[in-house]
């Protein structure tokens, strides 16, 4: 899928030899074929939201372009707006499972648990965010959050 433009920003968060060099020797990665119908469906949906993205807030975004994306993927996923406003600081976005057998099995259990039954976390952010400056509201970076919530589930193994 040859694209000209940068398809990821990594800020120096974490290696872009990972994303072009590793990543794809994971047995789980799907091939260019299997890919391309859901890298259409996520360009498609960017350009039709991007607009409306830029001009909103990271809720908006979260609901008219990440959730769309995660549930198309297949991903069962929780997420923090269920909580109440001043806990939503304390968790993740966004736990993906890798499966709604996983989910059901945690999904009443400590944090901590639930962050070692996912296959990724995902902290959102609005449209543009540069991920080398603070979230206004959290007031920390959002390798920061990340770090947290990794250290939280006992966990930091970056990359692999």
């Amino acid at each position: 899928m040859p694209e000209v433009r940068n398809l990821w920003q990594t800020e120096e968060l974490f290696s872009d030899h990972y994303l072009k060099a590793r990543l794809d020797k994971n047995d789980w990665w799907p091939t260019d074929d299997e890919a391309k119908p859901l890298w259409e469906f996520c360009k498609a949906l960017y350009e039709k939201r991007y607009l409306a993205c830029a001009r909103n807030n990271e809720a908006f975004t979260r609901q008219e372009l990440l959730d769309k994306i995660l549930e198309k993927l297949g991903f069962p996923y929780t997420d923090n707006l269920g909580l109440p406003e001043t806990q939503q600081d304390l968790e993740p976005d966004y736990i993906l499972y890798p499966d709604a057998e996983t989910k059901e099995k945690v999904i009443d259990r400590s944090a901590a648990e639930r962050y070692r039954a996912a296959v990724a976390i995902l902290e959102a952010k609005k449209l543009h965010h540069p991920l080398s400056q603070l979230s206004k509201h959290q007031q920390r970076y959002p390798h920061q959050q990340i770090r947290h919530y990794l250290n939280e589930a006992q966990m930091l193994s970056w990359g692999t």
